[in-house]
């Protein structure tokens, strides 16, 4: 969990915005933990196994949805609640399908028959019940969040490290387009 957090504070810059993914993450496994009660289901290696795996899900959402709603603050001048709900409507119904590939993936372990049938299917439902949660957190805590935490900051009034780091990106994606042109050449 706080790597993933890290990992989203350096790619977002903001401490507010990484407020975000920070409250979906555990409320999206208070979700998971709740159901897994409610079917009796016990914390055992297989399922913090899940959990582990799923942590990696559970953000994306949020990510998603949060990158949109910055996205349209910066580029269309937008304040946070018009931001956030133009990105509602613009990337659901993508949030809701990402939710339901995910799920989908993991499904056909819920129905196998057999020793390992038994073994994986309490694995199988702890991720597809954690990335339901993860999108039920993700279109409706979040865009709430984003109306109401986010501001918008000009560039030039950020902080020290999103000027670094926004260096740091800015100097991988030049190095990127010349190695695909490069690449590219060749084909």
């Amino acid at each position: 969990f706080v790597l993933v957090v890290l990992v989203i504070f350096f790619f977002l810059g903001r401490v507010t915005d990484t407020m975000i993914p920070v409250v979906a993450l555990p409320l999206s496994l208070l979700l998971t933990f709740m159901a897994m009660d409610m079917l009796g289901y016990s914390i055992d290696n297989l399922s913090l196994m899940a959990l582990t795996l799923a942590i990696g899900f559970l953000v994306d959402d949020a990510i998603v949805f949060l990158e949109n709603t910055v996205r349209r603050m910066e580029h269309f001048s937008e304040p946070p609640l018009r931001a956030a709900l133009n990105s509602a409507k613009e990337i659901s119904f993508t949030i809701l399908s990402m939710t339901l590939a995910l799920s989908a993936v993991f499904l056909p372990l819920i129905f196998m028959s057999g020793l390992f049938g038994r073994i994986f299917r309490e694995f199988a439902m702890t991720i597809v019940i954690s990335i339901l949660a993860s999108g039920i957190v993700s279109l409706t805590l979040t865009p709430l969040m984003a109306s109401r935490i986010l501001k918008h900051t000009p560039p030039e009034q950020q902080g020290r490290f999103f000027k670094s780091s926004e260096r740091v990106f800015e100097n991988m994606l030049a190095f990127y387009g010349r190695t695909l042109k490069v690449v590219l050449r060749y084909r």
